[in-house]
């Protein structure tokens, strides 16, 4: 099954320990006029953009986890442009000041695509405006989730995510059981493919268009080698 098809439906639930708080708090001085949000999933990036006031773009290439932002923004009552489509195909009409990839995004762009990622996402962004995205770091990808198999059972569901490193592609199969009631349950399977980026290889392509800091995206601080998240703040020069 397409990725996303069914844990669209889970993802808040399973990123509830994600500090999205303390991510925004960080961010937020980075955060101009206009504003893009790629790989926008559930739209919880997309919706602080716009409380910061920024008039905001969202894009994702999964309708089903558009659909769920689309309904979390009207909730909300925030004004935000959504737009189906990968990234590596988007090309907004005019430049913006920032532009965001929150909670792995680049990590499902492979290695070969990612120069001319970060080149269309430079020219979209005015002189001095930022690129902030963060990757699941290469320790965590390659010592924590590599060959791993990983269980929870919440009160909607149970699933199953077992993992597979092949060279610097993280294979992941995750069987999700939902309740169908009368003490049976559903299985549906969904395929998703991660791709292992190095911080080193990330910023020879980066500072071709951007001054870069990088951070750890869990405490927002030094990246050290065994940190699990890096966080990426580039200004565009």
């Amino acid at each position: 099954m397409e990725a996303y098809s069914i844990l669209a439906k889970y993802y808040d639930v399973l990123m509830k320990d994600f500090d999205y708080d303390g991510y925004i708090k960080f961010i937020s001085p980075y955060v101009k006029n206009e504003a893009i949000d790629l790989c926008c999933g559930s739209g919880v990036m997309s919706i602080a953009l716009s409380k910061m006031g920024a008039k905001t773009i969202a894009v994702d290439n999964s309708q089903e986890m558009l659909n769920i932002a689309k309904q979390k923004a009207k909730s909300e009552r925030e004004d935000i442009t959504f737009i189906c489509n990968d990234i590596r195909k988007f090309t907004p009409i005019h430049k913006v000041d920032t532009v965001t990839c929150v909670c792995d995004g680049i990590n499902y762009i492979p290695q070969k695509d990612i120069s001319k990622l970060f080149q269309s996402i430079a020219n979209y962004i005015k002189e001095g405006g930022y690129f902030i995205f963060d990757i699941s770091s290469e320790y965590k990808l390659t010592k924590i989730l590599a060959s791993n198999i990983f269980c929870e059972d919440t009160d909607s569901a149970t699933y199953i995510w077992s993992n597979k490193l092949h060279n610097n592609r993280l294979h992941m199969d995750l069987a999700f059981f939902e309740n169908a009631g009368n003490g049976l349950y559903k299985r549906i399977d969904e395929e998703h493919d991660q791709y292992v980026h190095c911080n080193e290889d990330l910023l020879r392509e980066l500072y071709k268009y951007f001054k870069v800091n990088v951070y750890d995206g869990t405490n927002y601080k030094q990246f050290e080698n065994n940190s699990n998240r890096a966080l990426f703040v580039c200004e565009r020069i």
